[in-house]
């Protein structure tokens, strides 16, 4: 009977989503012009990326603290609501945010007040989006569509540099600009979200408390090794991606006196080549996998080795497109990996979780490589690729004595 209700459940589903895919561009072409828009005013106008570091860090403690319980809220309420009400909440707060600033002297607490609105909307709706798909997709067409999503993203990451390196060429243009702007994309993405049409897996309500979801949460994921050396993954790709993230602007402004349209260009070819990682994989689905994803780590921490040493800022604009490429496929290769491997009672946690391991160390080295870069210069980037295939080695090495053991 079971197998007949799913089944019927399948038939209703589609094959491909246009709304699901506008909402991942948009959401993420919002968020890309502001951020640009952000990082170059601050590393302009104060001279480093200390402030830059300590907004990131406390962007990813509002993470972390929200990543607690969002799973157990995806669990328990429509996916599709909680999807619609973030991008709400973060619309409303950056547009009255917006008009409280002052675009020539920020002041320091509304940066971290609009920090913190932006970081709570995305920190629901990112896991929202992930999770949504089994409710609007059919599972046949999980990893194509998954790819197509990442490319979408990796389109909206695109065009976002590129929009913003050609607004900081107007004279009008302040870092106000760029919050109304922001805010004004997530209000359509919440009617974009609005127009997805789900059909969620019928699951019996349990009665267990918050505290209770998470810890069966973390125990079902450690229970599926191919779920927890995904988690362990995560965890650490993003602390190496987060360091070479803040270290970014200051190595293209200050180490190698690049400019704004260089560095906006860089961070669009970087988009592009993700667009490209998007629909490589969406032809050939037989690659989207953890043995894969190896892979593709070593040769970017490879990457990153070569370039100190050639130290010229077209070596370090290969290495943000190389970046691109291999983020932009991590994203594909796990969330497919998740949504294969997760049952749908435990999908919204299992994300959540995810979005946990993301962001868990994402404080610490944001203020660290917010500090450090303006000494390390150009040496950040071989910290950091050493750092890359170091980890995950020791990441290999643990998973196959845990599944010898």
């Amino acid at each position: 009977m079971d197998s007949t209700i799913e089944q019927k459940r399948q038939d209703k589903l589609a094959k491909f989503s246009f709304p699901l895919l506008s909402s991942n561009f948009a959401s993420v072409f919002g968020e890309g012009v502001y951020r640009f828009g952000l990082n170059w005013f601050l590393v302009s106008t104060y001279g480093n990326a200390k402030l830059l570091g300590w907004l990131t860090g406390f962007g990813f403690i509002v993470y972390l603290l929200n990543d607690m319980y969002v799973g157990a809220v995806l669990d328990r309420f429509s996916r599709k609501w909680v999807l619609v009400f973030s991008d709400l909440f973060g619309a409303i707060g950056m547009l009255i945010l917006s008009l409280m600033l002052n675009p020539a002297h920020p002041q320091t607490w509304l940066l971290f007040a609009i920090t913190f609105v932006m970081y709570v909307d995305i920190s629901y709706a990112y896991p929202a989006a992930r999770s949504i798909l089994p409710d609007v997709i059919k599972k046949s067409a999980l990893a194509r569509f998954n790819a197509y999503v990442s490319a979408a993203f990796s389109a909206g990451q695109a065009l976002g540099p590129l929009i913003g390196g050609i607004l900081l060429r107007l004279d009008w243009i302040d870092l106000r600009s760029f919050m109304f702007m922001y805010g004004m994309l997530l209000l359509v993405t919440a009617g974009i979200n609005f127009a997805i049409r789900t059909y969620p897996e019928q699951i019996e309500q349990s009665s267990e408390s918050f505290i209770s979801s998470m810890k069966n949460g973390f125990k079902y994921v450690w229970q599926m090794p191919k779920l927890f050396e995904s988690m362990l993954i995560t965890l650490w790709s993003n602390f190496c991606f987060e360091a070479f993230i803040i270290s970014m602007p200051f190595l293209v402004q200050r180490t190698y006196q690049g400019t704004a349209n260089e560095y906006s260009l860089a961070l669009t070819a970087a988009a592009i080549s993700g667009i490209l990682a998007g629909f490589i994989l969406a032809r050939y689905t037989q690659y989207n996998n953890l043995k894969t994803l190896y892979v593709d780590f070593f040769v970017l921490g490879v990457a990153l080795i070569v370039a100190t040493f050639i130290n010229n800022l077209w070596a370090l604009v290969f290495v943000i497109i190389l970046n691109g490429f291999v983020r932009s496929s991590f994203v594909i290769k796990v969330n497919t990996v998740r949504q294969e491997e997760s049952s749908s009672a435990y999908l919204g946690r299992v994300f959540g979780i995810s979005f946990f391991a993301t962001d868990l160390f994402a404080p610490i080295v944001s203020v660290t490589f917010g500090y450090s870069v303006s000494y390390l210069g150009v040496w950040s980037m071989l910290v950091i690729g050493v750092m890359l295939i170091v980890g995950m080695l020791c990441i290999k090495f643990l998973m196959q004595k845990r599944i010898q053991n």
